[in-house]
């Protein structure tokens, strides 16, 4: 008789067809799971399945998941919980909401001591008298010195609980964590100082997700911490037969480095020395608990949004498992865009500010992909002789209603710097062939700019319509009406001739040349009034203009 599974299996590759050819390779072999394998399979599991909680705290970490709460509330209401009367929780994240229950409901909780401490653990204090929100308060405080109590190595602490975080747990007990050690290497301390007993129950809180029937009993070695009580937003499994646990810290297994990150360690190494103990260290240094990133990080956003795989994180257990099966993995992949926008330089900074409202069509590439941009044609302008400053000018004015009665006056001036913020604006003639101006053109652009004045309309902008309902639900539309009436204004404007001659110097007047883009003075910048300058009496104050605009 055919098995069905085998039976659907065949019909479904029937189906599949040439795809299933491509993409099953004839080299293509079993690959047996590691810790690390079983990790990243239960990671996309809870990404894919939306029940993870933050975007990024799901990979490389105890995840923390929705319905915690749930599964907190099922861990108080067993037996284990009502008797206790210690109890020891680490710091993940889904492990919160149990941390509160068990402080609210008056038992004395400790957590994990830093790193940097000495300490065995750090026993959270809080008034007899405090209330619910002055409890919770006591959990979020940083400072260790606040709200805790250390817990030394010689005291007699006896834990009757003790709950841990896990990535992926079986219904037979045993326990895969995020991969770096700690957590087990504390409960083997726990164990060599007495705190955990036999009589004491270990549990996890994990998500339905993370729980599986069965796990490889060959990847879990004697150091490997097994749990009683998985806790789920839905179940309570306890386990039918405790597992072994460790006998303490194998210190065949830490390297002196490991010792010179927890001093806890060191503590407890010294001490059984002292008693007579000879504690042999791992010789060589393959206890890596995290994976080094050399790069420098430019900001918080970095990692973030980086492309790729996230950052793993390696473990003993990993390092030991791989072995011969280990594949290289394969280079990331390099980005497929890359952003060829050059650099201004520092001998294009000056036409930078005008250029700088180019549109994006102006960064053509060549045909040969270098990435240069294209050299704009300079616009051939001759040399400015003279300047028309007007003033008196409203906020209200914009440089099109100018642009527009200069048409009319039949003024074409060869730039405009516009600085109708400052009330003010600056007309620049000159020949574009390049021959100077005479007194006669100085003369027709004066005549043109006679009684100068600007007619503006402000207001007459239409309000939104009003929609208004009646009785019967018939909706009725009111005819928009004019926020403010339409206004007409005439503004005088000012005019004054500016030249640009001759440059004084010993007495003696000296013809100079102006050189283009530089005969505005630099106070026009920072909206000062430039100097006027008479025919014959011309200084060497110059007016620059920013923001010019070809009529």
């Amino acid at each position: 008789m055919e098995n069905p599974s085998n039976a659907d299996t065949a019909a479904a590759a029937a189906e599949n067809g040439a795809n299933t050819a491509q993409e099953v390779s004839s080299t293509t072999q079993p690959v047996e799971p590691t810790k690390r394998s079983l990790r990243v399979q239960t990671w996309k599991k809870i990404q894919e399945g939306k029940v993870g909680i933050g975007f990024n705290n799901i990979f490389n970490r105890i995840p923390a998941f929705v319905d915690a709460d749930k599964a907190a509330a099922l861990l108080i209401q067993e037996e284990e919980f009502k008797k206790a009367e210690h109890i020891k929780v680490n710091i993940d994240r889904a492990l919160h909401d149990f941390k509160e229950q068990a402080l609210l409901a008056d038992k004395s909780v400790y957590l994990p001591s830093t790193r940097d401490s000495s300490a065995l653990c750090l026993k959270v204090d809080v008034p007899a008298d405090a209330t619910e929100e002055q409890k919770k308060e006591a959990l979020r405080v940083q400072d260790i010195l606040k709200f805790r109590t250390e817990i030394g190595l010689e005291s007699k602490l006896k834990l009757d609980l003790v709950v841990i975080g896990s990535v992926v747990v079986s219904r037979e007990g045993y326990r895969i964590g995020r991969g770096n050690g700690f957590a087990d290497l504390d409960i083997g301390l726990l164990i060599e100082l007495g705190a955990i007993t036999p009589d004491t129950v270990i549990a996890t809180i994990v998500h339905d997700l993370q729980v599986v029937d069965t796990l490889p009993l060959d990847l879990f070695q004697k150091y490997d911490t097994p749990v009683d009580i998985i806790v789920t937003p839905t179940e309570v499994i306890r386990v039918a037969k405790r597992l072994p646990r460790p006998n303490g810290v194998f210190w065949e297994i830490l390297s002196e480095r490991r010792l010179k990150i927890l001093p806890v360690l060191q503590q407890l190494k010294e001490q059984e020395e002292k008693s007579g103990k000879t504690i042999v260290l791992k010789s060589e240094d393959t206890d890596v608990e995290q994976h080094q990133n050399n790069r420098r990080r430019r900001g918080p956003l970095r990692r973030r949004f980086q492309r790729g795989n996230p950052g793993r994180t390696t473990s003993q257990t990993d390092n030991e498992q791989q072995g011969e099966n280990t594949q290289k993995r394969a280079p990331r992949r390099k980005g497929r865009f890359v952003n060829r926008r050059r650099r201004t330089t520092k001998s294009e900074g000056d036409q930078s500010a005008v250029e700088g409202g180019a549109k994006s069509e102006d960064r053509k590439f060549d045909e040969g992909g270098a990435g240069e941009r294209r050299q704009t044609k300079k616009k051939n302008r001759g040399p400015r002789d003279f300047c028309v400053k007007l003033t008196n000018l409203t906020r209200d004015i914009r440089v099109k209603d100018l642009k527009s009665e200069l048409r009319k006056r039949e003024c074409n001036p060869m730039s405009i710097a516009w600085k109708g913020h400052f009330g003010k604006c600056f007309l620049y003639f000159g020949n574009r062939n390049g021959t100077p101006s005479t007194q006669d053109d100085v003369d027709k652009v004066l005549k043109s700019l006679n009684d100068l004045s600007l007619t503006i309309t402000t207001g007459g902008e239409p309000a939104p319509a009003v929609t208004a309902v009646a009785e019967g639900d018939v909706v009725k539309s009111e005819p928009a009406e004019s926020a403010e009436p339409a206004q007409t204004k005439t503004i005088n404007v000012h005019v004054e001739l500016i030249k640009f001659g001759t440059k004084k110097s010993g007495g003696a007047a000296n013809a100079g040349a102006v050189e283009e883009g530089n005969d505005v003075d630099e106070s026009a910048l920072n909206g000062a009034e430039p100097a006027t300058v008479e025919a014959g009496d011309v200084s060497a104050s110059r007016i620059e203009s920013v923001d010019t605009t070809t009529v």
